[in-house]
């Protein structure tokens, strides 16, 4: 005989959450087996992407010959622009350590650049890397700042930002060719 409606007890309400929260533990146990506890970091092949920025940047493009055991590309753009005036190259890494270093190049005004790419950033020294003095920046956010090399050749200007220190920032400079 069926139990009338409205008759039920808090016993039958007990076994009816403990058999829904089993299956909401299983769904998220099995979830969390397939999928990973980190963000994966995607690896990018830089290599055709600087072959066609070179034949047609109005600079020389520069990229690093080689990179340190552990660090990963994951972006790399050139973007002509409407004129060679705004023409750019872009490049992001992760470091072994986990530290993000973005290389941005173009031709243009370096005040510009380092406005748009680390506001508010105060000279803190020089490094010398590839043979060449490069200026260094820190950003006034005192929580977390980002660090910078700043570089003006004859035919473009190149900034390197980096979350880390700037010896990993001179160690990727001195790659670059």
């Amino acid at each position: 005989m069926a139990k009338r409606r409205g008759t039920e007890t808090i016993g039958d309400m007990v076994r009816s959450m403990a058999v829904v929260l089993v299956a909401v533990a299983f769904v998220a146990g099995f979830v969390g087996l397939i999928r990973p506890n980190s963000p994966t970091i995607r690896d990018v092949d830089y290599a055709e992407p600087l072959e066609r920025a070179r034949e047609v940047a109005p600079f020389a493009v520069l990229a690093p010959s080689s990179l340190p055991d552990g660090w990963t590309v994951t972006r790399v753009a050139y973007e002509p622009g409407v004129s060679d005036a705004e023409a750019s190259w872009r490049m992001s890494l992760v470091t072994a350590d986990g530290a993000y270093i973005g290389l941005v190049q173009f031709v243009g005004d370096a005040d510009a650049i380092v406005d748009r790419e680390l506001p508010g950033a105060e000279p803190d020294g020089t490094s010398i890397a590839r043979g060449e003095r490069w200026t260094r920046l820190v950003e006034t956010d005192e929580r977390d700042p980002d660090r910078a090399l700043l570089l003006e050749r004859p035919d473009s200007v190149v900034l390197l930002v980096g979350s880390g220190d700037y010896p990993e920032l001179e160690e990727f400079a001195s790659s670059l060719r």
